[in-house]
């Protein structure tokens, strides 16, 4: 590539493109050492490594003399020490600090399991199709290549990762079930509130027929393989198969799906199938918001809004920013600062403040858009063997079966 885009340096280095445009009018006046590379009759900083470094000094020098008391400076509330290990606290901090952005899954956490779960009920109830219903519809009309791939074994278990509410895999217990084939149900989630959430379900739809094992495991780095290590031993015969789901697009929200897939794939046996789903990107699915006219200000929905709060930064210090990125080929929900702002965090080694500028934007969450063809990549590239593909007749929804790959 010779030369950036304004959008392209406002997005890496947390300025806004009116920024950069000042950059490269600095240029024209001979107040800044830029090479600049034209194109279409317009102007744009080449992509140089001089460029490069002397952009990252600009923006370091933006920090280190910016006026103290033009920032607004914040401490988590208590709730975030008592929710989140010293751990995950770093995570939201190195995450914060390095990708300007929160981690979507810390939101499932405390009340934020109860916002989505309402969420999640909504979806339930809606006339026209969505992620949940198009989600149990694909497992549905395939429920019978489902059991001829399964026909040899006699007991199989489901592993559910990401389980949410467990809307999702309710009818495919039902059927295992009925078959007499259901072994273990293995709910995985980073969540213990979301875990709860789901076995008050599994309880309610079939009393004492299921026994949900809750296990908190997080797939963005830990593998789930010593969860399964007993089944795997003991079925000399290999009469046992897991049924790993991966429902719900949750794939999308990962700032590195490859992590996501290949701890999945490091956990699993060559008797299990993989059930993945997922939205495509479609002109629909890039539409998903309904902005609004006028002046009228987006709010963070509540299913997303719980780290941010915790955080304590307040919403008089930011715009929610709602929309697609086409350099990126994702969906967003992000808040851009209206002012600087520091973040105290307390840990046991001492404390850490997280300096963010005025227009830096906060990344709350991502639908990365994928075509047929990205989600077959991603699986291939992961170690999978995708064995079948299905899509609902609107072409937005996809559901795809895979084994591991054997050398």
């Amino acid at each position: 590539m010779l030369y950036f885009k304004n959008s392209e340096l406002a997005y890496t280095y947390h300025v806004s493109v009116r920024t950069v445009r000042n950059w490269i009018e600095s240029v024209k006046q001979g107040k800044l050492d830029l090479d600049l590379h034209t194109h279409a009759g317009r102007q744009y900083v080449s992509n140089t490594a001089r460029n490069i470094a002397t952009i990252e000094r600009m923006v370091e020098d933006r920090k280190k003399y910016r006026p103290h008391r033009a920032v607004k400076t914040v401490s988590p509330r208590p709730e975030f020490y008592r929710l989140f290990n010293e751990a995950q606290i770093y995570d939201i901090v190195s995450n914060l600090e390095i990708h300007h952005e929160i981690p979507r899954d810390y939101n499932y956490f405390d009340s934020g399991a109860e916002d989505w779960d309402k969420y999640a009920q909504r979806l339930a109830q809606e006339d026209t199709p969505n992620l949940l219903t198009n989600t149990i519809k694909l497992i549905e009309i395939n429920q019978n290549y489902i059991d001829a791939l399964l026909e040899k074994y006699k007991i199989i278990n489901v592993v559910d990762v990401g389980v949410g509410n467990a809307y999702p895999v309710r009818k495919l217990l039902s059927h295992l079930l009925g078959k007499g084939v259901l072994g273990r149900y293995v709910a995985i989630d980073i969540s213990q509130e979301m875990l709860s959430i789901a076995k008050n379900n599994i309880e309610q739809w079939f009393g004492d027929k299921v026994a949900m094992e809750e296990c908190i495991v997080d797939v963005n780095k830990e593998r789930f393989a010593n969860i399964l290590a007993e089944d795997y031993i003991r079925s000399t015969s290999g009469e046992v198969a897991n049924v790993v789901l991966f429902l719900g697009g949750t794939i999308q929200n990962f700032r590195k799906p490859s992590s996501v897939l290949s701890a999945i794939n490091d956990s699993m046996g060559v008797n299990d199938i993989l059930i993945h789903t997922q939205k495509l990107d479609t002109s629909t699915s890039r539409r998903y918001f309904d902005f609004s006219n006028g002046n009228e200000k987006h709010e963070v929905p509540r299913q997303n809004r719980l780290l941010i709060d915790l955080l304590n930064i307040d919403p008089s210090f930011y715009d929610v920013e709602m929309g697609y990125d086409e350099m990126r080929r994702e969906r967003f929900i992000r808040v851009k600062l209206k002012v600087a702002l520091g973040i105290d965090f307390n840990f046991s080694a001492g404390k850490k403040v997280i300096s963010l500028n005025k227009d830096d934007r906060i990344l709350l969450w991502r639908a990365r858009q994928d075509t047929v063809l990205d989600v077959i990549d991603q699986l291939t590239n992961n170690d999978f063997y995708p064995l079948h593909v299905s899509q609902t007749d609107d072409y937005e929804y996809l559901l795809a079966l895979s084994r591991i790959k054997l050398d």
